[in-house]
């Protein structure tokens, strides 16, 4: 084994545990999650490991391994009694009588 490659498994593994942090701490419509290898470059800007960076509504955040991102989440099924609305990069279910109280989604997809 090279000397480096303990250090790049252990940052992977770093990297891995922070997304699983994220995930457990993200709201529901925040829950997807991919990873991109090599430069954290976006809009021909590169960011240093450490900052973070917005990719349309995915919040993304540099490594030194490259970077990850989540991505918001979507309804896919939902009480008949509801109906969901998209609202600033995320969505919010409602009660079709009382648009201002939430509803729960059976289901949502990344």
């Amino acid at each position: 084994m090279e000397p480096g490659a303990s250090w790049s498994r252990l940052s992977v593994y770093a990297v891995l545990c922070l997304a699983l942090i994220l995930l457990w701490v993200a709201s529901p419509s925040e829950a997807g999650l991919y990873f991109g290898q090599g430069k954290c470059k976006h809009n021909d800007k590169i960011f240093k490991p450490g900052q973070k960076f917005q990719r349309g509504c995915d919040k993304c955040y540099c490594e030194e391994e490259g970077f990850f991102c989540i991505t918001p989440m979507r309804p896919t099924s939902w009480p008949k009694k509801c109906k969901p609305i998209y609202m600033d990069c995320s969505y919010r279910i409602v009660y079709r009588s009382h648009p201002d109280k939430d509803c729960r989604a059976y289901s949502w997809v990344g």
